[in-house]
C-alpha cells in the first residue's frame, strides 16, 4: 500500500503541469458551453433611491411632495451573465414622473429606472410605482413683536440684587417655509438661550429654535425650512433695590414747623431697576415736591403726585402715582385777613433805585390748625418783597410776595400766590461842586 501511494504521488507530481493546463482549457470549455446554453440571466437589484425632483410647473404654483413616501425601490435586469452578476444599486438612477402633477393631492406615479453606463442589459422597470403626497408650498412668518415667536432664557437666574429685565431675540423674526400642513401646525416659536446657569451681568448666547405646537408641544419637522438658523437670545440685567417714598417742600417760611405737618405716603416705598450702579448709593427715593403756598385745606385732605423715574430706569412695582395723605386735616381750616401797608417791607433793593410800596392793604387767604388760626390777627402776618436778582427799570411794578407770621414754631402758612404794587424811580446821580 505505501509503495502505491508514493507511486501516485511521484506521478502527481510529475505530471502537475499537465493537470493544471487540463483544468484550464475545462474551465474554459464549460464557460464557453455555459455562454452558449444559457445567453443571457436574470436577477434583481435593490435599493436604488428614487430620486422626486419637483417639475417647473410645481415650483411655479408652490407645490411640494412630503417625505412620506419609499424611496428605494428593487428592479429586475437581464443580460448577459458577466454584466449582471455585477451590477449594484449605484449601477442605475430611478426617478419619479411627476410630470401628471397639477395639484396638491395624493398620487401614484410611475418610476424610470436607467442604468448609469450603458450596456446590453435590459431593465424592466413596467409597474415600478411610488405613492406620494402632494401639498401646497406655504411661508409664514413668527415675530417678537405681534407675540407669535418669543425669546426664553428659563435656565438663567440673576445673582442677589439684579433682576432680568428683559430677554429678546436677534433676528426678532423667522420665516417658516414648509408643507400647509406642516406650516399649519405650528402655532409659535421660542428662541431658547443654550446658556444656562447664574449670572451678575447682561449676557448674550446662542438661540435654539423651538417649533411648538397648539398643545405647547414640540414640532420636529425636517420638511420646515427656516430662514435663518442663526439666533442670539440678549438677556439683559438691571440692578434692582426698593426705595422708600419721600416728599420735599418749598416755599416754608423760616419760622415755620415743617414738623408739625404729620403725612403718609402710599404706597410707602417702590421697586425699581437700573442698567448702571446709581442706584448702589440711593437710599430713598423723592416722588416730588409740595409747594407750601399752594397747600390748601383741600389738598390736605388728598393729595396725588405722579412718579416719574429717570430715564433708563424701570418701574418694577408699578406704580404711577403717589398719595400723600395729611393726619388731621379735618383739623385745619383757613380764614382770609387783610395785610396793612405798614406790615410790607422791601429788602435787596439796588442802591440806584428808590422804591416804594403802593399797595396800601392785601387780602391773603391763612391756612393752618384751627385753633392758631383763631389767634391770629392781621397785624401777626407780614409781607416780604424781595429784589435780590430782579433788574428794575423806572416805573410801575407788580411784584411777589411772600409771607410769613409772627412767631416761633408757627403751624399756619399763607396760601396763594399774591402781587404788590410799587413805584420803582431811578435817582440822580451826584454831581460834584
Amino acid at each position: 500500500m505505501k509503495e502505491w501511494i508514493k507511486s501516485f504521488l511521484q506521478n502527481f507530481v510529475k505530471n502537475l503541469k499537465n493537470i493544471i493546463f487540463a483544468l484550464i482549457i475545462a474551465i474554459i470549455v464549460w464557460f464557453a458551453i455555459s455562454m452558449q446554453i444559457f445567453p443571457d440571466v436574470t436577477t434583481h437589484v435593490s435599493d436604488i433611491p428614487v430620486e422626486v425632483k419637483a417639475t417647473e410647473y410645481m415650483t411655479k404654483n408652490a407645490l411640494s411632495v412630503t417625505n412620506s413616501y419609499v424611496d428605494k425601490i428593487t428592479v429586475q435586469v437581464t443580460g448577459k451573465r458577466y454584466e449582471v452578476g455585477n451590477l449594484t444599486a449605484s449601477d442605475f438612477t430611478a426617478s419619479a414622473d411627476l410630470s401628471a402633477i397639477t395639484a396638491p393631492g395624493e398620487y401614484k406615479v410611475k418610476v424610470n429606472v436607467t442604468p448609469v453606463k450603458d450596456n446590453s442589459c435590459t431593465v424592466d422597470d413596467e409597474g415600478l410605482s411610488v405613492k406620494l403626497k402632494v401639498e401646497k408650498t406655504v411661508s409664514k412668518t413668527f415675530s417678537i413683536s405681534d407675540g407669535s415667536m418669543k425669546a426664553v432664557a428659563e435656565g438663567i437666574t440673576a445673582t442677589a440684587g439684579m433682576k432680568i429685565d428683559s430677554v429678546t431675540a436677534e433676528p426678532s423674526t423667522i420665516t417658516l417655509t414648509g408643507d400647509s400642513t406642516a406650516i399649519d401646525a405650528v402655532k409659535s416659536v421660542e428662541i431658547r438661550s443654550v446658556f444656562a446657569g447664574e449670572t451678575s451681568e447682561s449676557v448674550s448666547s446662542k438661540g435654539q429654535i423651538v417649533l411648538l405646537g397648539s398643545n405647547g408641544d414640540i414640532i420636529e419637522n425636517p420638511d420646515i425650512k427656516y430662514d435663518n438658523e442663526s439666533y442670539t437670545v440678549n438677556i439683559t440685567l438691571y440692578k434692582q433695590k426698593t426705595l422708600p417714598l419721600t416728599v420735599q417742600f418749598t416755599n416754608v417760611p423760616s419760622n415755620f414747623d415743617l414738623s408739625s405737618l404729620k403725612y403718609s405716603i402710599y404706597p410707602e416705598s417702590l421697586t425699581v431697576s437700573s442698567p448702571d450702579d446709581s442706584l448702589d448709593s440711593q437710599e430713598k427715593f423723592e416722588i416730588g415736591t409740595i409747594d407750601l403756598s399752594q397747600l390748601t385745606t383741600k389738598y390736605l385732605q388728598k393729595l396725588t403726585l405722579p412718579i416719574a423715574l429717570p430715564e433708563g430706569y424701570k418701574n418694577i412695582s408699578g406704580n404711577t402715582s403717589a398719595m400723600v395723605s395729611f393726619e388731621d386735616a379735618e383739623n385745619y381750616t383757613f380764614l382770609s385777613y387783610t395785610v396793612q401797608k405798614e406790615n410790607i417791607r422791601i429788602i435787596n433793593a439796588p442802591d440806584n433805585f428808590d422804591v416804594d410800596v403802593l399797595t396800601n392793604e392785601l387780602s391773603v387767604n391763612v391756612t393752618g390748625p384751627a385753633d392758631e388760626i383763631a389767634a391770629l390777627a392781621s397785624k401777626d402776618i407780614y409781607a416780604t418783597i424781595d429784589l435780590m436778582g430782579t433788574t428794575l427799570t423806572a416805573g410801575l411794578k407788580d411784584v411777589t410776595a411772600e409771607f410769613t407770621l409772627r412767631g416761633t414754631k408757627v403751624r399756619s402758612w399763607v396760601t396763594g400766590e399774591y402781587k404788590v404794587s410799587i413805584q420803582v424811580t431811578e435817582r440822580a446821580e451826584d454831581t460834584a461842586d
